[in-house]
């Protein structure tokens, strides 16, 4: 008896199908679950049958791979004000470790620190000297740490321009309690036979 012939547009056998609803199928899904996200790049012309060009999907394929874009609010706009990466990354080792991410909040910490520097004398850029030397400034407060050290400063005798200087010399002092950090320093100077006057000279030169 001989066997009849398959034709090429013949449907599989059901042991075929059977494999594929089983096998191929759940591959498919699998793929397609892992390919979700990225699956607008890879959008199809009307009608054409055609995938888009490279040029109408860039901004797409940035959003599908690892990028600058995955930052917080508070990095984007620290960015913004015209901090550099390398100033955002030694901000970030300077909080705590370089893949550390700053999560301040911009309305009630941020934007009220920049223009409290500002106020202090400080140009642009050496405004982010000062933050990028000392991030915790948006973390510790304005009214209850950063604001006193240069009360304090003022009261050692340190006028307007002498307070910036030392400032930039040492940014950490922005988030020193100057009852804990700052007056045994000068007590100990003091200690030393050293005046106001002399005291004052040396935080200057070394905070």
């Amino acid at each position: 008896m001989l066997r009849r012939p398959t034709h090429v547009g013949s449907p599989p056998p059901p042991l075929l199908r059977l494999l594929l609803l089983k096998l191929v199928l759940p591959l498919c899904l699998a793929v397609a679950a892992v390919l979700g996200p990225c699956r607008s790049w890879l959008a199809i012309g009307r009608g054409s049958g055609t995938v888009a060009p490279f040029a109408s999907r860039p901004r797409v394929l940035m959003r599908c791979s690892p990028s600058s874009d995955d930052r917080t609010m508070a990095e984007a706009y620290l960015s913004w004000w015209g901090f550099s990466d390398d100033e955002l990354r030694r901000a970030k080792a300077h909080y705590g470790n370089s893949g550390r991410r700053l999560e301040f909040d911009v309305e009630s910490s941020i934007k009220p620190c920049l223009r409290w520097l500002s106020d202090l004398g400080m140009s642009e850029l050496e405004v982010r000297k000062a933050v990028a030397g000392c991030p915790m400034i948006f973390d510790v407060g304005l009214e209850k740490i950063s604001k006193p050290v240069v009360l304090w400063l003022k009261d050692l005798g340190l006028d307007a321009s002498q307070v910036k200087k030392t400032i930039l010399r040492c940014p950490s002092l922005l988030a020193c309690i100057p009852a804990v950090n700052l007056k045994p320093k000068v007590q100990w100077l003091k200690g030393l036979g050293m005046d106001d006057s002399q005291v004052a000279k040396t935080i200057v030169k070394f905070p």
